[in-house]
């Protein structure tokens, strides 16, 4: 091989692989439902062998898991605007926004995190890597002195899109806009407010 041709990066090709696979599994999902999705199915349709997906993702619920992160991470960006109350506005409609157009992948997601103990621990992964994720939000907000230095970000962001899960899994109520820019309003406040001594 000539030393002047450029090497190939691998990353590219691993990069590909891993977008393919995570895409075929969360059309699976939505195809059929957590508990009848199947390893062999997924790599099917991601035009890869059945041993790639497992070498990356040995069990369902890790590729659901991650499958469903990637979604969340583009349809629910992190918003970066440098006011807490614009950000959490841009991630309560974010938030409203792809619970209304993944309804029903999400309520089967849901379902299975209660009746299988593999969705529970899918699940499980998701919010404590959403959750992470997310309450850069609020650490940002303490750093610029927003809010105390002391304010549990994890519960913030709880408080946040809590209700908005609520309404969708449970009352039925709108999760509109209207809903979410209300939600920041209130959260931000609460969270500049110095608790009672």
């Amino acid at each position: 091989m000539n030393s002047d041709t450029p090497r190939r990066r691998t990353g590219g090709r691993s990069a590909r692989v891993r977008e393919a696979v995570l895409g075929a599994a969360y059309d699976e999902l939505r195809a059929v439902g957590f508990e009848s999705l199947s390893i062999d199915d997924v790599a099917r349709r991601a035009g890869v062998h059945k041993t790639t997906v497992y070498r990356r993702w040995p069990t369902k619920a890790e590729l659901v898991a991650d499958a469903a992160l990637a979604h969340a991470d583009d349809h629910v960006p992190l918003p970066d605007t440098g006011d807490l109350v614009t950000d959490l506005r841009f991630l309560a409609r974010a938030v409203a926004s792809n619970l209304e157009a993944t309804a029903a992948t999400t309520r089967a997601l849901v379902a299975a995190s209660l009746t299988t103990a593999e969705g529970s621990a899918g699940m499980h992964e998701f919010w404590t890597n959403r959750l992470a994720a997310s309450t850069a939000i609020i650490d940002r907000a303490a750093a610029r002195g927003d809010i105390p230095d002391d304010t549990d970000a994890v519960l913030a962001i709880e408080m946040l899109v809590g209700p908005l899960w609520l309404r969708f899994l449970l009352t039925g109520e709108p999760i509109d806009h209207v809903v979410a820019d209300q939600l920041a309003s209130r959260v931000a406040a609460t969270l500049a407010t110095p608790p009672p001594s």
